[in-house]
């Protein structure tokens, strides 16, 4: 009767242990990251007797979870993929929003300011239209600076959410690392800690998300997490930890470093691979920078080529104009590697139109020693060969005191402060030089049909302005440019459409001037009633002062560009993040708890502890029958 005994009470053991286990599969059924478990039993081996081996019934060897290795690995590099899109997506959504289009867009308030000039062209001398034009400078300005306290606040947002994000999973790490020391402990008893095993991974899927990770198991039980290529975040029981760090060249820029036994090692961005700190990377890398560039550009190039042609003319008291706009120094920043104190170098623009939208390195260069190596880095255009005072893309980089020393490098900013500073320089509608400084008129006894187009100046002269005379000395246009004593200061030929230029003026003629015609190039006497510089100013609009292209070119070819970079990370996203939800589901139908399943077997549980319960009750009515008989 023992041995009856002994098998249904092994019966219901096992019964029971699977009526539990069913149960926490069906109460976890929603927990998110479980693994279903299932009771593993095991014939217990029989007893030898004369008739042969008897057995004893059944033993629970353990509870063993659902696992899939690769699944659970591809699960989580598709949830880091997903998360660096989204991410990016998100900064890109809110860089977007920056960008005004139609009036609110900083195109259109070039255009406005244009159109205030046109209007000041027609009115020189009228105090209303010039101070129109300085109220349409100043709406440009501000929109312009507006823009860039946007961008700087989506700088530090960046930075905020990759401390954020390098604080979390530090604090996941270390969870990794305690859960590791507890699993390799439990593993002594022989089983496995389905329950520790699931919060490690949910953790380590946790990670996933912030930054991509590789994972390495071993003998004890206990899971190894790298990321960056090979760095160990955490390492059986221990954790390292990640830190964030201020940019190589620039500190209002966040970068990424691991901390190991108290030494931090940067780690670049491209190995960053994914997860949501490296598409907060790649969009402050990439995406910002681009656009900062772009709208420095932009601003830079209309406000250096407007100060320059206000340089060019006169205001209304006959005194060359002063600067219309204050703009942001362009600026060359040292790398923190360089000796201290470190070399100065400062940036001068030259040539505005030239200007890229771009950030640049300067180096020595290593094919000619002593000389220093520029590099475009939004191309990679190389410059090599260069030495103090060379200009490079309409900029020119100088050296201070003290020099730079060998091995020291710069990152070069021409263009991405001019909006930082933006400002309208003036107040006084007075100080607008509308007026050209020079004035030319033909002479009464002229015979041909030449008559004054307009007279522009285009640059600043080479010597100051006097009485000129510009004398045709023959049918076929050439000319001799006299001073008020007569003599020839530089001789040329005129065809139509094309202007004469002499010492920074351009003038243009109708009709066809005759030998002998003469027409004079004087100082401008009444300020008021020239409009000479203002029709210059009008002439800009149409003019390709942005790298080859007009303002308002330029602004719509920004838009363009963010618009493209969003609709391509919007896409990549969708992708991506149903590429993770695909994965997920392949790791949960192989890991996950099926209810309907669970439920069925529930019932087969059931009907296996009554059975036993029944063999017992059986094993109990026939020992209660020999006793009866026994008396």
């Amino acid at each position: 009767m023992s041995m009856l005994m002994q098998l249904g009470t092994r019966a219901m053991f096992a019964a029971y242990a699977q009526l539990q286990t069913t149960g926490q599969n069906i109460a976890n059924a929603n927990t998110v990251g479980y693994s279903r478990q299932q009771v593993v039993l095991t014939t217990t081996p029989g007893q030898y007797t004369g008739s042969g081996y008897f057995g004893r019934g059944v033993t629970v060897q353990t509870v063993t979870r659902a696992s899939n290795m690769f699944l659970t690995s591809q699960a989580a590099a598709t949830k880091a993929v997903a998360s660096a899109d989204s991410a990016r997506l998100g900064m890109l959504q809110q860089l977007e929003r920056v960008f005004g289009t139609g009036s609110a867009g900083l195109g259109n308030s070039a255009t406005q300011l244009f159109n205030a000039f046109s209007d000041l062209a027609g009115s020189p001398g009228d105090l209303s239209a010039r101070q129109a034009v300085l109220s349409r400078a100043e709406d440009f300005a501000s929109l312009a600076r507006s823009n860039s306290d946007q961008l700087e606040a989506m700088q530090l947002n960046v930075v905020s959410d990759v401390r954020n994000s390098v604080k979390d999973v530090n604090e996941m790490a270390q969870g990794v690392a305690e859960l590791n020391a507890k699993i390799a402990g439990a593993q002594g008893n022989g089983h496995e800690p389905n329950d520790l095993i699931d919060a490690r991974d949910r953790l380590i899927s946790q990670i996933s998300e912030k930054i991509e990770v590789q994972t390495i198991h071993a003998a004890d039980g206990s899971t190894s997490v790298f990321v960056a290529g090979g760095q160990s975040l955490v390492l059986g029981g221990l954790a390292n930890k990640l830190v964030a760090l201020p940019d190589a060249f620039d500190p209002a820029r966040v970068a990424v470093g691991i901390s190991v036994s108290g030494s931090v090692t940067a780690l670049p961005t491209r190995s960053l691979g994914s997860g949501a700190i490296a598409g907060l990377m790649q969009f402050q890398d990439s995406d910002l920078v681009d656009a900062r560039n772009r709208l420095g550009q932009l601003v830079a190039s209309l406000g250096t080529a407007v100060n320059n042609q206000q340089s060019y003319g006169i205001d209304l008291s006959g005194a060359a104009g002063a600067p219309l706009f204050k703009l942001g120094a362009p600026v060359a920043l040292p790398a923190s590697s360089n000796t201290q104190p470190p070399g100065q170098v400062s940036l001068s623009i030259t040539d505005a139109s030239q200007l890229k939208a771009s950030e640049y390195t300067l180096e020595d260069d290593p094919a000619s020693p002593g000389q220093y190596r520029v590099t475009r880095l939004s191309d990679g255009q190389q410059f090599s060969g260069l030495a103090d005072g060379a200009t490079v893309d309409g900029f020119t980089f100088n050296f201070g005191s003290p020099a730079p020393s060998p091995g020291d490098r710069f990152l070069l900013k021409p263009v991405s402060t001019a909006q930082m500073g933006a400002a309208s320089a003036l107040t006084n509608p007075r100080a607008i030089a509308a007026a050209s400084p020079v004035t030319a008129s033909v002479a009464v006894a002229n015979t041909g049909s030449a008559a004054v187009s307009s007279l522009v100046v285009t640059a600043a002269p080479s010597a100051p302005y006097q009485d000129l005379t510009i004398a045709f000395t023959s049918g076929t246009g050439d000319y001799e440019v006299r001073d008020s004593g007569g003599a020839v200061l530089a001789t040329g030929t005129w065809t139509a459409g094309s202007p004469i230029a002499y010492n920074g003026f351009e003038l243009h003629l109708n009709g066809v001037p005759a030998s002998g015609d003469a027409i004079s190039v004087v100082p401008t006497a009444f300020p008021n009633a020239s409009n000479g510089n203002a029709l210059a100013f009008d002439g800009m609009s149409g003019r390709p002062l942005v790298d080859g292209q007009t303002v308002t070119d330029a602004y719509a070819e920004t838009l363009s560009s963010v618009g493209v970079r969003v609709q391509g990370a919007s896409a990549a996203a969708q992708t991506s993040a149903a590429v993770a939800q695909r994965a997920d589901e392949a790791l949960t139908s192989e890991t996950g708890v099926n209810l309907d399943e669970e439920a069925a077997k529930l019932i087969q549980y059931q009907q296996y502890y009554q059975a036993a319960a029944k063999m017992l009750q059986t094993a109990q009515t026939m020992m209660d029958t020999l006793l009866e008989l026994g008396h």
